[in-house]
């Protein structure tokens, strides 16, 4: 285990700023579009976000999938170089950064920025939950790895009589911090090798988050939202190795 600090090329794939939410009154969908005019020209694609209910029915003994319905829940926007996802949701507002990230301050600040235009749109009434989340995705060289011990703190075991050869893996914890009463998910995940450029990727996926019914007048959930990063961070190097964050250096 190691001490918090800066890393050079850190490995993370996105980041993820997310808060649900209460409205003061029921929004028809195409409000959350009305201010759409504000940021365009830099989230210049729009797409309806759908949540599509499906089922199947039973033809000449076969399971034929069937589409109940859909509704439309809200809007995606991708930023004119792809780098940032927005989405405005009638159930809440998310802002996603994809590599290559820069520092925290940048994505909060656009966060903060897209969601004074959300919570106006939506006529935000309070936040009942605050989530950031972090996908890590640590490329190791195939001809150093001989042990996942040597990168992950905690890593999947093989009972000891039994072949050593793993393909894949996946483990996911839950566990919460007992001061803030903020929760996370830890999953770790071994994705299939690239074997052209001999590397092995692991994934490191650190969702941290606090439900709670903050009214949206008071501002607080920012600053639950800063706690929540510095849990993410504390998770982060409380699971890799010394010789994992040799990578990122």
């Amino acid at each position: 285990m190691i001490a918090q600090r800066k890393l050079t090329n850190a490995p993370i794939k996105e980041a993820v700023i997310a808060f649900d939410v209460t409205l003061k009154e029921e929004v028809d969908v195409e409000k959350l579009n009305a201010e759409y005019a504000a940021f365009s020209e830099q989230y210049p694609k729009k797409e309806a976000l759908l949540r599509v209910r499906s089922g199947f029915r039973i033809e000449e003994q076969k399971a034929v999938p069937t589409q109940l319905d859909s509704n439309q829940t809200g809007y995606k926007y991708t930023s004119a170089d792809g780098k940032y996802i927005a989405q405005f949701r009638l159930d809440g507002f998310t802002l996603s950064r994809m590599e290559p990230y820069t520092v925290w301050e940048e994505l909060r600040n656009e966060a903060a920025r897209l969601w004074e235009i959300y919570k106006k749109v939506a006529n935000v009434d309070s936040v009942t939950r605050v989530a950031a989340r972090y996908i890590n995705l640590m490329r190791v060289p195939m001809d150093d790895l001989k042990e996942f011990g040597d990168y992950l703190v905690c890593p999947p075991e093989v009972p000891e009589a039994l072949p050593q050869g793993v393909s894949s893996f996946l483990t996911r914890i839950v566990f919460s911090e007992p001061t803030s009463g903020a929760q996370c998910i830890l999953t770790q995940a071994l994705e299939g090798p690239d074997v052209d450029n001999r590397m092995v990727p692991i994934v490191l996926d650190i969702d941290v988050f606090i439900q709670h019914q903050f009214p949206e007048n008071e501002g607080q959930y920012w600053q639950e939202l800063d706690k929540l990063r510095d849990f993410k961070n504390k998770v982060f190097f409380q699971s890799i190795t010394k010789k994992a964050e040799s990578l990122f250096q």
